[in-house]
């Protein structure tokens, strides 16, 4: 009986195998035909709907940018009113001060007639701005609009809430030395209504006068609204896209169509755009949202088109401000698009079908031979196989553990980590609790690696995988992610206070001495968390936040811990987007470089600029350095950026000089990552060879904290841009790791005193301390001082008086485009 049972069990050997390959390929062949037709059904759907919804955010991005800029502009109106005829009157003051300097020996009416000969006929802010000229005492000098007011006295005149104009702004102008004033008149044109009005007088010691102006603010900000206007209406996105701009009246104030700009659109005799101008201004009213209608016109085809538009409303003006895009293009981007995705899964399926094939063939002829073969070794296997499936018993129970945890620690290892989260959600759902997940980082782990070696590191990680499962409960768990990276789960957390208890007794395994082999270690670690179900509900979306905040966690300090929120993720979406436009700015010409006057305290005069960047995107707006420059250097785009800098700036001063017969000197700020790039001395070295530009008139500005990591690389720079003539500037001296030994060893010329010190100079005896220190190093160095971040008369009083060489601030202006410093500095004199 058993050698019969032996020969059907040989038969059956020699027959199954071909059998359940055929079977299993046209299960396999069915299995992957079903997959690929219900896989191109769901891509095509897919793209529909994510092509559509990346479309509307764009348009929503673009709309809301706009909105920003105008509620930007409208809220800047006094500021800008304010600087402008501050500026004026400065204007004015300075043309009396010289025309009274240069006639001091004429009889003093006719240097009185002269000064307000002088200012009687000048006109600004649209022809609507004037001087005027008061006599402390209210008797009126000069008056261009009203002269039959000359001679009269004004110290009674009040405006329409009782204030008296004249006297007030005498006394705050004598007091002060200038001073703005509000006081509130109806306007010649309406007389219904009071508006208010904003005037600016500064003190004219010599005659006892004051010479002022003033605005309405309303006027100006209705130049800002048609600046506005203007801009929109040059606003285009490819070619069927653009900006439109009504109010809540239905005025057309800006379209790519002319023709319906200066229309009411709810008078219009076409109802159904009347209809459609009356559901976009309901809409802006109640804030914002999207709105599909018919358009009547798309403007590359001439006809109607089904669009898609986004709205804002902006009620400080009544405006509607929207874009949108036409069906009809997405429509047939999506048939292309749909089209190629057909193409390619029928390939896809005929490669895989093919495959298919030859693999069936294949394994069946092999499943032939090897089942020959096998009946022939069955009868000296049979023993064996009983002795051989306990030992692969153990393998594979050993495999499977291997293959599920950590070699080093012994920790589950990432292959573990979804299900252990998810068995928490479920966990935590159940109690109606909170579940937390928590990245673990540890800090500066390389350089334990570097300095101790990785067998230290290896002990080190060990070590703590061991103190990690102390700080677990029975439903805790934990995981190493890979490298120096664990992941903790924490389910049925009853609030986020429980969370934060877990976080600290983690930081807490840190706060020890590790002894690893004989050598002393200190460690920390950043931890970033996510919190099941405020910031989501399932594995794979809790890790990904998880792991944004502990890298926001070591951007902002190594050690800390940071719960995931909402302002977080619009950050991280920020800097990616920032990124994004970054890669493409230079490409699109969307950079600029400003240039800040620095002045000699000595002379009042010009002797120096330092070159500013801007970055103007349309999407993002204006862009602070602070937040590109650092994205510059992570990409790799600093040196283009830099180059792009300083041929810049080194083209625009050197035609200033020509022009002007000037010596004016360039700074230029130099990333650290900038500076120890090869051959960056040859590169600035060729630059202004170039440029024929001397280089004892560059000044190359560094930050101190490039010195504690890379002191050793900078050093032979730093002398061979300094051998060549170049100057060498120590940025914002005092905040970093500053150390005298920098000016001792280091070839610098100059050093520059950051402006937080400068903001608080006047109320802070410690910075005031500090700047005077700052001030004697540089004296006893032999190094210039620049004082930076200067926006006051009181500030750079304080700092003459403690004999720092240059200033720059907006005391005496905001940095400038190479045309207006041609403009206004033409004499190189600001006094």
């Amino acid at each position: 009986m058993r050698i019969v049972h032996d020969e059907k069990l040989l038969q059956l050997i020699k027959v199954i195998p071909p059998v359940i390959v055929t079977i299993f390929a046209c299960i396999a062949i069915f299995i992957v035909i079903n997959h690929n037709r219900t896989q191109l059904t769901a891509d095509i759907e897919s793209l529909q709907k994510n092509f559509i919804a990346s479309e509307k955010e764009m348009i929503k991005a673009q709309v809301k940018q706009l909105v920003q800029q105008t509620s930007y502009e409208r809220d800047s109106t006094e500021a800008l009113l304010k600087n402008d005829i501050k500026n004026y009157i400065y204007q004015a003051h300075n043309i009396a001060t010289s025309i009274y300097k240069e006639n001091q020996h004429k009889p003093e009416q006719e240097v009185k007639r002269l000064i307000t000969t002088a200012l009687r006929d000048i006109r600004f802010n649209e022809q609507r701005g004037y001087f005027f000229i008061y006599s402390v005492d209210g008797q009126s000098i000069l008056h261009p609009i009203l002269p039959q007011m000359e001679g009269t006295s004004k110290a009674d005149l009040q405006d329409s809430r009782g204030n008296y104009i004249v006297r007030e702004l005498a006394t705050l102008s004598k007091r002060y030395g200038e001073s703005f004033y509000h006081w509130w008149f109806v306007k010649p044109e309406n007389k219904s209504k009071e508006f208010e009005k904003i005037g600016f007088g500064k003190y004219f010691a010599p005659y006892d006068w004051f010479i002022g102006t003033g605005e309405y603010l309303v006027d100006v900000e209705n130049d800002i609204k048609q600046r506005l206007i203007k801009r929109i209406s040059n606003m285009s996105f490819g070619e069927n896209r653009y900006i439109f701009l009504l109010d809540y009246q239905g005025n057309m104030l800006s379209h790519i169509n002319k023709d319906l700009q200066g229309t009411n659109l709810l008078a219009h005799p076409d109802s159904s755009i009347v209809n459609i101008t009356q559901q976009l201004i309901a809409i802006a009213e109640q804030g914002e949202g999207y709105l599909e209608y018919m358009n009547f016109l798309v403007p590359s085809t001439g006809k109607p088109g089904e669009k898609i538009s986004f709205v804002s409303g902006f009620p400080q003006w009544n405006w509607v401000i929207g874009t949108g895009f036409y069906k009809g293009e997405t429509d047939k981007y999506l048939a292309k698009r749909e089209q190629d995705i057909a193409q390619e899964n029928q390939s896809q399926l005929l490669t895989l079908l093919a495959l298919s094939l030859f693999v069936t063939v294949f394994f069946i002829s092999l499943s032939l031979l090897l089942s020959n073969y096998l009946s022939k070794r069955f009868t000296l296997y049979k023993e064996k196989m009983n002795i051989d499936f306990n030992e692969l018993n153990e393998v594979k129970l050993q495999s499977q553990y291997q293959a599920l945890h950590d070699v080093l620690t012994g920790l589950p290892n990432r292959m573990q980590l979804d299900q252990q989260i998810s068995q928490g959600i479920t966990l935590s759902k159940q109690s109606n609790k909170s579940l937390a997940v928590m990245f673990i980082d540890l800090d500066d782990f390389k350089k334990i690696n570097d300095l101790h070696g990785h067998s230290v590191g290896d002990n080190l990680l060990k070590f703590l995988g061991g103190a990690f499962k102390k700080v677990l409960t029975d439903r805790d768990s934990v995981v190493r992610f890979g490298g120096d990276e664990f992941i903790f789960c924490f389910p049925a957390l009853s609030n986020k206070a429980q969370a934060q208890q877990k976080v600290a007794q983690i930081q807490k395994i840190f706060a020890q001495e590790f002894i690893i082999k004989g050598k002393s270690i200190y460690s920390s670690c950043s931890v970033g968390v996510a919190m099941y179900p405020s910031d989501g509900n399932v594995a794979e979306e809790l890790i990904s936040k998880a792991d944004i905040v502990l890298y926001k966690s070591k951007a902002q300090q190594k050690g800390r811990s940071l719960f995931f929120n909402e302002s977080i993720n619009k950050q991280v979406k920020r800097d990616f987007l920032i990124e994004s436009e970054l890669r493409e700015a230079l490409s699109k010409n969307e950079f600029s470089v400003l240039y800040q006057p620095q002045i000699s305290v000595d002379s009042g005069k010009i002797v120096a600029v330092e070159a500013l960047i801007r970055w103007y995107n349309k999407i993002l707006g204006h862009v602070s350095p602070d937040e590109f420059i650092q994205v510059a250097e992570d990409i790799g785009m600093i040196h283009d950026i830099g180059s792009f800098v300083i041929e810049q700036a080194l083209q625009d001063i050197l035609h200033y000089n020509v022009k002007h017969n000037a010596t004016l000197e360039l700074s230029l700020n130099i990333s650290p990552k900038q500076l120890i790039e090869t051959n960056f001395a040859e590169q600035m070295i060729a630059a202004i060879e170039q440029f024929s530009f001397k280089a004892n008139l560059v000044t190359l500005e560094i930050t101190e904290n490039i010195f504690i990591s890379d002191l050793d690389k900078v050093q032979p720079i730093l002398k061979r841009l300094r051998d060549h003539g170049f100057r060498l500037s120590l940025d914002d001296f005092g905040t970093g790791y500053s150390s005298l030994s920098y000016l001792s060893n280091l070839p610098m010329n100059e050093i520059k005193i950051d402006r937080s010190f400068i903001n608080k100079l006047l109320v802070s005896s410690q910075s005031e301390a500090l700047v005077k220190t700052i001030i004697a190093i540089g004296q006893f160095y032999n190094l210039t001082v620049v004082a930076e971040g200067v926006e006051s008369k009181a500030q750079f009083e304080r700092l003459k008086h403690y004999n720092c060489d240059l200033i720059q601030g907006y005391y005496f202006d905001r940095p400038l485009s190479i045309i207006d410093l041609h403009a206004k500095y033409s004499t190189h004199d600001v006094s």
